[in-house]
């Protein structure tokens, strides 16, 4: 019983590593297009796939890690936190929305993608929030001068989420049997 707990804790940890050095990586080779990314899909992905706990440490380690080769400030606390929200509201509201609707898996996939665009945006505007506050300014100031870097990163998230999830599609396909 111990051996089976210890097996699947570094199956769970080994897990972690792997995946947040594929999204360090990913995020330093996109750092020349600013918020243009795929980890956000990726930390949607992990969440439906291997839950919230496990999709919270991939992004904690991926921010942490990559804030060395980025910058690192006050902001990696706020982007942790505001990941975390969005993964919460994706794994607990948007996501088993998508799957109680009767759609084709087509249609399903497009509204899935979407709706991780409009996380892409949340996690923005979140940001955006964060740095009003930090320097005493109006929210809406933020939010219009990152309005192309926030619609960058809705765009994009809304074109790798699909072709993540088909990468993903076997994973997925497991956890729901």
């Amino acid at each position: 019983m111990e051996r089976k707990g210890l097996s699947s804790a570094l199956q769970q940890i080994s897990r972690i590593a792997v995946l947040s050095a594929l999204c360090v990586a990913l995020r330093y080779v996109f750092a020349g297009l600013p918020n243009v990314q795929p980890i956000t899909a990726i930390f949607l992905l992990i969440s439906v796939i291997w839950g919230f706990r496990q999709s919270f440490w991939v992004m904690a380690v991926t921010m942490l890690v990559s804030s060395f080769l980025l910058g690192f400030g006050p902001w990696v606390l706020w982007q942790i936190m505001a990941f975390a929200l969005i993964i919460l509201v994706w794994r607990h509201l948007l996501y088993p929305l998508t799957e109680k609707l009767w759609f084709s898996q087509m249609l399903k996939l497009v509204l899935q993608s979407l709706f991780a665009g409009l996380m892409g945006a949340l996690y923005g505007c979140i940001i955006d929030f964060c740095y009003a506050l930090l320097y005493s300014m109006p929210w809406w100031t933020y939010v219009l001068a990152g309005l192309s870097f926030n619609l960058a990163h809705a765009l994009s998230t809304v074109f790798f989420y699909p072709l993540l999830a088909t990468s993903f599609r076997r994973l997925i396909y497991e956890k729901n049997q």
